[in-house]
């Protein structure tokens, strides 16, 4: 398997000064990510492994983007997507961000989005992700999720395959 994990406004928000729009405001999407993730190979770009920490997201095999390396240990660097995944020895998951999204959107071998759709916009988001091309995704699956008690916002799952 080879998927983007993702998560965006209505509007395709992703970041916002280097966090998500909404910050942690929806702790079940959060573990989603970390159940659908774990045990994978996960790729993304230099900013995004920047706004985690500068350090390895556990239990997952990391592969960031970027033309030199993070200086992390445990932390595989690649020059391209490309690179990243002929180095990925698990499932695969691109987690970001909007540059690394894009040339995943493009790259025959992606064949899934898990598309977190959280019903609420922010004006103040900076970082977007590439609006979803229906003649190339289709919706294969919808997973509605009310704001509750420890969610602030609604939100759909959504599993896209490739046509």
């Amino acid at each position: 398997m080879t998927a983007i994990i993702v998560a965006y406004d209505t509007n395709f928000a992703i970041g916002k000064h280097g966090d998500l729009p909404w910050g942690r405001a929806l702790p079940d999407d959060l573990a989603h990510f970390r159940k659908l993730t774990r045990g994978g190979s996960v790729i993304m770009g230099r900013r995004t492994f920047e706004s985690i920490g500068k350090k390895p997201l556990p239990e997952r095999e990391n592969i960031v983007i970027s033309s030199r390396p993070t200086g992390a240990q445990k932390v595989l660097t690649a020059m391209d997507l490309e690179s990243a995944l002929a180095l990925a020895r698990y499932p695969v998951f691109i987690i970001g961000g909007a540059q690394v999204y894009a040339a995943a959107l493009k790259h025959p071998d992606i064949d899934t989005i898990y598309a977190t759709e959280v019903e609420a916009s922010f004006s103040d988001a900076d970082t977007f992700f590439p609006e979803i091309d229906t003649a190339v995704w289709r919706e294969v699956d919808r997973q509605h999720h009310p704001k509750d008690e420890k969610n602030r916002y609604d939100f759909d799952v959504v599993t896209y395959t490739r046509i």
